[in-house]
């Protein structure tokens, strides 16, 4: 019976710090693009349960959030009296975010155990700029404010 418990309690220990340590991963940086970004001002190119939560991350940091991409056509005046018409794009950064499910729970929880991934992209150009990869962590932490630290971090 003493067998019985220490083991139990080797395996719940063994169960939480397995846990523990996939709740404080790091966070991957990949800038594929090296890039002068200017105004901290982005819009969302995928929809995702996630933007609410990823806005007010963002804007704590002082990143300008338009929650809709759009263009408007401009006309302007040239010096020798012709006009020029462009679209002009309301930002410049669009931000995708992607959650992952790993399949796995933490013990005795019900918090799944996700991985998380937030891409920048030069809607100017269509180039992918940066990419940040959470590594397995539990949906409990709050891993918005990571992922938009880090990105702040990187602008």
């Amino acid at each position: 019976m003493k067998i019985f418990r220490i083991m139990l309690g080797l395996v719940l220990l063994i169960s939480l710090a397995g846990c523990e340590m996939m709740s404080s991963s790091d966070i991957s940086v990949k800038e594929t693009v090296k890039i002068e970004k200017g105004p901290k001002k982005v819009t969302f190119l995928n929809n995702t349960p996630y933007v609410a939560d990823m806005s007010v991350a963002l804007a704590e940091l002082g990143f300008e959030v338009i929650p809709m991409a759009y263009q408007q056509q401009v006309t302007m005046r040239e010096a020798d009296n012709g006009e020029r018409q462009f679209d002009e794009a309301s930002t410049r950064w669009g931000i995708s975010l992607m959650k992952q499910n790993s399949g796995m729970t933490c013990p005795f929880t019900d918090f799944n155990i996700s991985r998380f991934t937030l891409m920048l992209t030069d809607i100017e150009t269509n180039r992918e700029v940066l990419v940040l990869k959470l590594h397995p962590c539990t949906i409990s932490e709050p891993v918005f404010g990571s992922l938009a630290y880090k990105l702040a971090e990187n602008w």
